[in-house]
């Protein structure tokens, strides 16, 4: 119907302007150059008509494919699926026959289009690949227009909206963000990008020259097609080959034409050239392509036409070359990289308290690693994690370690020496993807004294290959933290930490001096596990929080400082009784049952100036951290966890002192 219409009103210009160019009309009537802009306005509505009667052929009424279409499949998308194959010829619907079912003759249809446009398999399942495709031919526009062998592309859909005015056309050199390498049987690959602006009056580009350069290879050994782009938006496209490409004395030219894409009045559009590159390339060429200068716009390269009607050309000069390397495939550049994972347990001590002995702990964490796939789907055959144990406690993890997907477990080996290997896996991470793994271990033979063990893999002990069963490059490196093990004792968790400090700023005036202090929080649980606990008041002889260097530390520009511990300190907290914790007959003290918890806040605090202004500790910046908590045993033999000490996680913010 809008076909119809469109040539009928194209017919009544073409009409107007012939009246006008063969009626005489009274120079008093209006002027020659009033005639002229009308004309040329005229003349650019004319060409835009013609890009959109041409483009009806290929339209895909404006669908945007979302779904993967098969045998069976019904609804919209696939009566627009099939409008597109019918406009394309490779379908023809029996008379009689709606369309919106995927039958037979759809899939033929489609399998046909995949074989030729070399998507495999070329099944006639219309799945992402495909999608792509189609979508990127069908772009934002009304439809796809044909120029004369110089290749396709689509509108905007839209017309110039400054008729009669005219403007400027600017392009410059724009690469940010695009590949420096493409590979054998890349994919619309970025390879040259330009900002493109408008000024003064909307712009219809209509044709894109591109220099090629002085050697032959870059087409029949390097690209096959070459698309113009608008983000995801393809403007234009054109198969590179003997037809298309044309020798002006030594250098080799493409010509894009055959679309209307309007740039609006002061609006700059950044576009970029992109390159479907050959499937095979060998190791010579390669070289030799990489060697080339690369493609480049020369002058005049772009053209387009303003409201008035008038041709606009740029740049006024030849933009730069890039130059890209030319690489394998990207199979054959897949790597495999190794990292700790963010959630990695961090360092604690912990009590195996299960089992007939009460000495046992199945199926905990001790490292989670990501694994990144680069270039191409990698499969992981085998991996080996070391657990490495120091310390005299008694505790083993030789019984059982086994690696996750999240809950999904890929195996479960015993650990040989300090080394567990998982062997044929067959674990894969699709291309530019990571995934997190998690490797836990069964505890047994726990006794009172803490175990430690650290869990460990690196790129030397991954066996990995890409998807045509090649070795790989791996790299990187995952080490878990400490996890100390006992049979009985207190876990201990930091819940939160701050510090502030106050006192003003000191003047040399009389009178105006001030103290200053510094005071740190941390709020901590303590739980019993495997047996009862106590815990000590400030009262006490062993108290849970030691007010001198035992239990806390000052940290002064990043570094222990002994300097500040000079100055006078105080520490403040209380053990919550009752349920919790009780006191019985405990004078200075409390008993937490085994399983029970309780949370603790402690206040350290340090003074830096006197009232006279005398200044205790030197000025920097400060924190504080915990370096141990006591705690005594169901024995009554006293106990101090240590964990802790030196670690960033049990430290405070700094802020300035004093």
């Amino acid at each position: 119907m809008l076909k119809s219409k469109s040539i009928k009103f194209f017919a009544g210009v073409v009409g107007a302007a012939m009246v006008l160019g063969t009626v005489g009309i009274p120079a008093s009537a209006q002027s020659t150059a009033e005639l002229t802009a009308m004309i040329n306005s005229l003349l650019a509505q004319i060409t835009q008509l013609q890009a959109q009667i041409a483009a009806q052929g290929g339209s895909t009424g404006g669908t945007t494919f979302t779904k993967d279409l098969t045998l069976g499949s019904t609804g919209a998308e696939v009566s627009s699926l099939q409008q597109w194959l019918v406009s394309k010829s490779y379908l023809v619907m029996p008379a009689g026959v709606a369309m919106g079912y995927f039958g037979p003759l759809t899939q033929a249809a489609l399998a046909k289009y995949q074989a030729e446009a070399g998507i495999s398999p070329a099944a006639g399942y219309f799945g992402p690949i495909t999608r792509a495709k189609v979508n990127a031919m069908a772009g934002t526009g009304t439809g796809t227009g044909t120029g004369t062998g110089t290749g396709t592309g689509t509108g905007t859909g839209t017309g110039i909206t400054t008729p009669g005015a005219e403007g400027t056309l600017t392009v410059t050199a724009n690469n940010s963000g695009l590949a420096s390498t493409v590979y054998e049987g890349g994919d619309m690959v970025g390879i040259l990008g330009m900002s493109v602006e408008a000024k003064n009056s909307d712009m219809a580009l209509q044709r894109v020259k591109i220099n090629l350069g002085t050697d032959s290879r870059i087409y029949t050994k390097g690209y096959t097609k070459l698309y113009v782009t608008e983000g995801s938006n393809v403007i234009a496209s054109i198969d590179l080959n003997a037809s298309t490409v044309v020798k002006e004395s030594s250098t080799y030219f493409i010509t894009i034409t055959g679309f209307n894409y309007v740039i609006p009045k002061n609006v700059k559009k950044n576009l970029v050239i992109k390159a479907d590159v050959m499937p095979a390339i060998d190791s010579a060429d390669r070289t030799t392509l990489t060697a080339l200068a690369g493609l480049l716009i020369p002058a005049n390269g772009f053209r387009g036409v303003d409201g008035a009607g008038i041709d606009q050309y740029a740049p006024t000069a030849a933009l730069a070359a890039r130059n890209v390397t030319f690489s394998a495939d990207l199979t054959e550049s897949a790597t495999l990289a190794v990292s700790l994972n963010s959630s990695s347990p961090r360092k604690a001590e912990i009590v195996a308290s299960g089992g007939s002995s009460d000495d046992e702990l199945d199926d905990q964490t001790v490292l989670v690693f990501d694994v990144k796939a680069e270039k191409d789907d990698v499969k992981i055959t085998d991996l080996k994690v070391g657990i490495w144990k120091t310390g005299s406690g008694a505790a083993t993890a030789s019984t059982s370690v086994s690696i996750f997907d999240g809950s999904t477990e890929l195996d479960s080996v015993s650990l040989s020496g300090p080394s567990a290997t998982f062997t044929d896996i067959d674990y894969v991470v699709p291309k530019d993807t990571t995934k997190t793994l998690t490797v836990k271990v069964d505890f047994r033979s726990a006794d009172g004294t803490v175990a430690n063990f650290v869990a460990s893999t690196t790129a030397a002990m991954v066996t990995a290959e890409n998807s045509a069963g090649d070795s790989l490059t791996e790299s990187g490196s995952a080490t878990g933290y400490q996890i100390g093990v006992r049979n009985a004792g207190a876990e201990i968790t930091l819940i939160s930490k701050s510090i502030t400090s106050n006192g003003v700023p000191q003047s040399s005036t009389a009178n105006t001096f001030s103290t200053s202090s510094l005071s740190a929080s941390f709020t901590v649980k303590i739980k019993a596990v495997g047996s009862s606990i106590d815990l000590g008041t400030v009262a006490s002889s062993a108290p849970v929080f030691a007010s001198s260097t035992t239990g806390f530390k000052v940290y002064v520009n990043g570094s222990s400082s002994h300097a500040a511990g000079g100055a006078a300190t105080t520490t403040s907290f209380s053990i919550p009784t009752g349920a919790g914790c009780t006191t019985g007959s405990l004078t200075n003290g409390c008993t937490l049952a085994d399983g029970s918890e309780v949370t603790v806040t402690a206040t350290y605090q340090m003074f830096g100036r006197a009232a006279n202004g005398t200044t205790m500790v030197p000025a920097g910046l400060y924190a504080v951290g915990i370096e141990a908590v006591q705690w005594t045993n169901s024995s009554g033999a006293a106990q101090s966890t240590t964990f802790m000490a030196a670690e960033t996680d049990w430290r405070t913010a700094e802020v300035s002192f004093p």
